[in-house]
């Protein structure tokens, strides 16, 4: 039995990434079809996503999710694989977060490290007021 370890692609944002579906590896059923789609994804998730990584042992050192082609690839290997109930429960978890505990460290490290890559949202311009001229 010949067993495959086939990878998939994605974008996250502008960055392109290529990483192993976990159901697919050392897998040897066929391939029968391709599936995409397209997320909408606010930074707060990907703060969640990086949130179980390093709780699971990932660290933001330069040799993981320091680097960005594999921090890329580990936000759309950690989507996949722990769906997106498990990022949204994530996410309240972190509004529980209270400041100055080690979670909050923790999180504060977290979220500049997902501002490096990819950015703050910016702050809209404030909406004249219509005139009635």
């Amino acid at each position: 039995m010949r067993l495959h370890t086939e990878r998939a692609q994605g974008m996250v944002g502008d960055h392109h990434a290529t990483f192993i579906p976990t159901h697919r590896e050392d897998n040897d059923t066929p391939i029968v079809m391709q599936v995409s789609m397209s997320v909408p994804v606010s930074l707060e998730d990907v703060e969640a996503v990086f949130w179980i990584l390093v709780n699971g042992g990932a660290t933001l050192e330069p040799c993981e999710l320091g680097d960005d082609q594999y921090a890329h690839a580990m936000v759309l290997e950690t989507f996949l694989h722990e769906g997106s109930n498990r990022i949204y429960l994530v996410r309240q978890d972190i509004e529980d977060i209270k400041p100055g505990s080690g979670d909050y460290a923790l999180l504060m490290m977290i979220r500049r490290r997902v501002a490096e890559l990819y950015g703050r949202p910016g702050v809209p311009a404030p909406r004249r007021a219509l005139t009635g001229v």
